[in-house]
């Protein structure tokens, strides 16, 4: 089974991600659903986690991070790894 996700995976799910509060929700709640939703076919979404995340970067932090995380969770062996965002302080 592939691991790394497709870049039209990533791409659908960063749209959302940046956009979407129902989707944000879903996602938090159950990664590999969420994003099994989006209707790719990607065989890398079995590899997701389907237990909740605590929290997720908001909505303009992944927007404007965009190409950094694309390029981890299309390049990453394991891609719900740790991602570092450049986030400005509150």
């Amino acid at each position: 089974m592939a691991n790394n996700l497709s870049e039209k995976t990533v791409d659908a799910l960063l749209d959302k991600l940046s956009s979407d509060d129902d989707f944000r929700a879903r996602f938090q709640q159950n990664p590999r659903e969420a994003t099994r939703s989006l209707g790719t076919g990607d065989p890398a979404v079995d590899s997701l986690p389907e237990t909740p995340m605590p929290a997720l970067a908001d909505k303009k932090a992944l927007a404007g991070s965009r190409a950094k995380v694309k390029d981890a969770l299309v390049t990453s062996a394991y891609p719900f790894q740790p991602i570092h965002l450049d986030m400005p302080e509150r």
